[in-house]
């Protein structure tokens, strides 16, 4: 599956967020989109969702307008999750991930046995199975964080939208999560993660695309387009950036002109 932006512009009040953003993105692909806070990297995520219209430019998935596909059919192909989810109503944390095959759901009835013992494996395996029955409202941040990320992964979706999944998490959480997110792309999906987890996304990401006041700065394979330089040109830091694209990879923030 592909997912192409191109010459992507949004305002929003009158400030132009987004500005000539274009992508080139396609299943087995893990790309991390860092930048700055108020980048535009949010906004841009529900763009390329088919959430947000675009002022200019357009977002193709297969060739064919995001805009133009049927909304039910879009919402069994990509998954979103947006940044800080919220819980507004005290369902049971199983249900909570379920909703996330509402498309998928025959029109009468409830869940059918196979998409039930489905939600009870992404429970366990997001660690959540002592909290199947915790109405979500009373989930702390990092819970509901994995709940949120269970139901956008539990109608395995051939694209995977997530905006800052790992914020909250604590450290084993956070390492899980995000090879959940590697292994998924692995299995020929496409997966757009928003992350601020510099070393996490050098380890784990197949592809970086780098965003600061609304354009895209850089863009391509982790290995090739994360160093030093663009993380001083994108977040005004100094870092030694050491093998970037591997699992040793690592990003550590130096005092300036002290060099890595």
């Amino acid at each position: 599956m592909r997912l192409e932006a191109h010459d992507l512009a949004i305002s929003l009040g009158g400030k132009a967020v987004v500005s000539d953003a274009s992508l080139m993105l396609e299943g087995g692909m893990f790309l991390c989109l860092l930048g700055p806070n108020g980048a535009g990297k949010s906004t841009l995520m529900a763009a390329l969702a088919g959430l947000r219209r675009p002022d200019a430019g357009s977002v193709l998935l297969d060739r064919v307008p995001i805009t133009a596909i049927d909304r039910r059919k879009l919402a069994r192909l990509r998954a979103y999750l947006p940044q800080n989810p919220r819980a507004e109503w005290p369902i049971s944390v199983k249900r909570l991930v379920a909703l996330g095959l509402t498309p998928q759901l025959p029109a009468f009835g409830g869940l059918p046995p196979a998409m039930r013992n489905h939600v009870a494996r992404l429970i366990e395996q997001f660690d959540l199975q002592d909290h199947r029955n915790q109405p979500a409202t009373t989930l702390s941040g990092g819970e509901l964080a994995r709940a949120m990320l269970a139901r956008a992964l539990v109608g395995d979706p051939d694209i995977l939208l997530v905006d800052e999944p790992l914020a909250g998490l604590d450290p084993r959480h956070a390492l899980e999560s995000i090879a959940r997110l590697r292994a998924q792309a692995d299995s020929g999906r496409l997966v757009i993660a928003a992350l601020q987890e510099l070393t996490l996304a050098a380890r784990f990401s197949t592809h970086i695309a780098v965003m600061r006041e609304g354009r895209i700065m850089a863009n391509g394979p982790t290995a090739e387009v994360l160093t030093s330089r663009l993380l001083h040109d994108t977040f005004d830091i100094d870092a030694c950036v050491n093998a970037a694209g591997t699992p040793a990879a690592t990003v550590d923030f130096v005092p300036r002109k002290r060099g890595c």
